[in-house]
């Protein structure tokens, strides 16, 4: 298979795969196994309306007018017209990567045969996708319970109306799918629905931000050993964890110790550390694993069918599957995680600030220097933990019913992974000030950077942030520190040096991955339970 190809069959998409789905620079195909099983669900669905079944959004109504029937042309019309019902998303436009994402999620569980559309509607999701042609999706507009609002602008594009982009052209949908050479989708019986009830745009951003949530632990990881190193914390404590930690501990502690082999550590006259430093490989370790466990989720989801109805064992049945609460759960899950990331590496900054700790004045102001130093830094670092413990809370557990009072269960994907996004952004800009900090507390002590990420690290700091030597202006720097973290080369760079196998694979964000991932990664998947 061509490394640019991707072959979609129905079966689970590692985060390896999603990432490259999302940047634009893979063709999909489908398996010919998957056309068929497409075709025997299809079959088995008219089957089922030729013995005159009622079959929700077919010959009935959706949510609060499930009970209305409709049939022949009426039935025709109403499937057809779906979409524009749902087309409610409103707010800032979705960015490119996500919407192809969320097209090429729906397509795989349709992949399935179990959603009972046509063949010619898989078929039109993946030429979408082949000539760039994408919906214009709106952030606004959707509960988690399918992705209505979201999935009802793609299913309108389909349908020849709304606004879409072709390569990057924002314009009417019917001018794009002209000029791609494609005519408007008829939306039969059963596509128009299965085009709109979905959790395909929250399961994509789903996986976006959890994967990002893996590089901001891993960038974090390495900020942590350098402001251990500047504070001449003690190494002991990694020793012990990995030798009677969990597993998750073991492997943050081990990783510590490599990374800091053979390098100049200071000593400290201490008994031991704060709790924030002596505890760095239990608070990553469990930060990790709540990771891991919501990667795995995602990739378990992207073979999911969550529609309703299904079509099982050649019936079409009512189905409950579009409550996706376990992964609602392990996202939750990483807002904590992310809390007391941020928790720690605030509570760093201040061991480094406070003038406890010998060698390192009030604020790191240099001696003999006349100077505030960094001690108004420190308000914006802990603006950021606020938002960060802010955006903690889950949501999953607000009530709310629609529809009557039959739709009252949601689990609020999109919802999460928008929180899982604000942590993340603030977790930028605390990570820019812990750099900062560390490199001035490292030329303090006299200290020459570890070999490989502390000192990937302490040199990108230093070409936009100068040792201080007195009170200059700092948000131009404090914001190229935070630009240059965040640049897919450093974190490419950072993750070479030190890799932490399997969480950087299992994650997706490991450099250079395998072609053949969706099989290789599996068995290091199931090892890790």
């Amino acid at each position: 298979m061509n490394s640019n190809q991707i072959v979609l069959d129905g079966t689970e998409i590692d985060l390896a795969t999603l990432r490259r789905i999302a940047a634009g620079d893979v063709r999909i195909e489908i398996a010919d196994t998957a056309i068929d099983r497409v075709q025997a669900g299809r079959d088995s669905f008219m089957a089922a309306l030729d013995r005159g079944q009622a079959i929700y959004g077919s010959t009935t109504g959706v949510g609060a007018l499930k009970d209305v029937e409709q049939h022949g042309s009426e039935m025709v019309e109403y499937t057809r017209s779906l979409p524009f019902a749902h087309q409610v998303a409103v707010g800032e436009d979705v960015p490119d990567g996500l919407v192809r994402l969320t097209m090429a999620l729906r397509l795989n569980s349709a992949l399935t045969g179990q959603v009972g559309v046509s063949v010619g509607f898989v078929r039109f999701l993946q030429k979408m996708l082949e000539k760039g042609l994408l919906p214009v999706m709106n952030v606004r507009g959707t509960a988690g319970a399918a992705d209505l609002g979201q999935m009802g602008q793609l299913a309108t594009v389909m349908a020849g109306e709304g606004m879409a982009r072709l390569n990057g052209r924002k314009m009417p949908a019917a001018e794009a799918l002209a000029l791609a050479g494609m005519a408007p989708y008829p939306m039969p019986p059963r596509d128009g629905l299965a085009a709109v009830a979905t959790n395909s745009f929250g399961l994509a951003k789903a996986a976006m931000y959890i994967i990002r949530a893996g590089c901001t632990l891993r960038r974090e990881m390495a900020l942590a050993l350098m402001a251990a190193q500047a504070m001449g914390q003690s190494r002991d404590v990694w020793l012990a964890a990995g030798h009677n930690g969990l597993p998750q501990e073991r492997w943050v502690a081990l990783w510590l110790l490599a990374s800091s082999a053979d390098c100049d550590w200071p000593k400290a006259n201490r008994v031991h550390d704060p709790l924030s430093a002596r505890m760095i490989a239990q608070i990553f370790g469990a930060s990790a694993n709540a990771i891991l466990e919501a990667g795995r989720a995602v990739r378990a989801e992207t073979a999911h069918v969550d529609d309703n109805p299904i079509v099982v064992d050649g019936r079409v049945v009512t189905s409950g599957g579009s409550l996706l609460l376990s992964l609602s759960m392990r996202m939750a899950s990483v807002q904590l995680a992310l809390a007391h990331l941020a928790r720690n590496a605030f509570n760093r900054c201040l061991l480094m600030v406070n003038g406890q700790l010998e060698g390192l004045p009030v604020n790191l102001v240099p001696p003999g220097v006349v100077a505030t130093g960094y001690g108004p830094i420190m308000k914006l670092a802990l603006e950021q933990v606020v938002r960060v413990t802010d955006a903690s809370t889950p949501v999953s557990v607000l009530n709310q019913a629609v529809a009557a009072g039959l739709e009252d269960e949601a689990a609020f994907i999109s919802l999460t992974a928008w929180r899982l996004a604000e942590q993340l952004d603030a977790l930028d800009w605390l990570q820019a000030v812990e750099a900062i900090l560390s490199a001035q507390a490292l030329d303090l002590r006299g200290v020459a950077p570890a070999p490989g990420v502390v000192e990937h690290l302490y040199r990108e700091t230093r070409r936009h942030v100068p040792t201080l030597t007195r009170d200059i202006p700092q948000s131009a720097g404090i914001t190229a520190v935070r630009e240059a973290l965040c640049s897919h080369g450093l974190q490419a760079e950072l993750l070479e040096l030190a890799p932490l196998s399997p969480f950087d694979d299992i994650l997706g964000i490991a450099p250079e991955p395998e072609t053949e991932r969706n099989a290789s990664t599996r068995p290091k998947q199931e090892h890790m339970q």
